[in-house]
């Protein structure tokens, strides 16, 4: 299920958050994404540094800093096992003047933690 989120993006860094209303305990740093964590262990956000070339690189289709400034709505899906979580972003966007939905694995594999 997506739970609708609240998006920012530092144009001038290239830095796109995604984020949950819920109050961060514990953050988790891989590759270029950091995964924030609630006092409950539930995923509350979700950083991309370098997003625009990360995202291109991911999706293998152009996604500029001016798509990411321009993002209509966003959600994220967890699937948070005892061991494992899978998070997918859900960005809504504009890509050749068609709203698009763009759906991002964070990271580009399941992550395995001790929760």
């Amino acid at each position: 299920m997506v739970k609708k989120a609240k998006v920012d993006y530092d144009y001038e860094n290239d830095v796109l958050y995604v984020y949950t209303d819920e109050n961060i305990k514990d953050s988790l740093g891989i590759d270029n994404f950091i995964i924030d964590f609630s006092p409950n262990n539930v995923v509350v956000g979700v950083e991309v540094l370098d997003a625009s070339q990360i995202l291109s690189n991911m999706l293998e289709e152009k996604i500029t800093k001016k798509i990411l400034s321009e993002i209509m709505e966003v959600g994220i899906s967890v699937y948070q096992g005892r061991e494992i979580i899978f998070i997918t972003l859900v960005l809504h966007v504009i890509i050749r003047k068609q709203k698009t939905d763009l759906r991002i694995p964070i990271p580009d594999a399941p992550m395995v933690v001790s929760v």
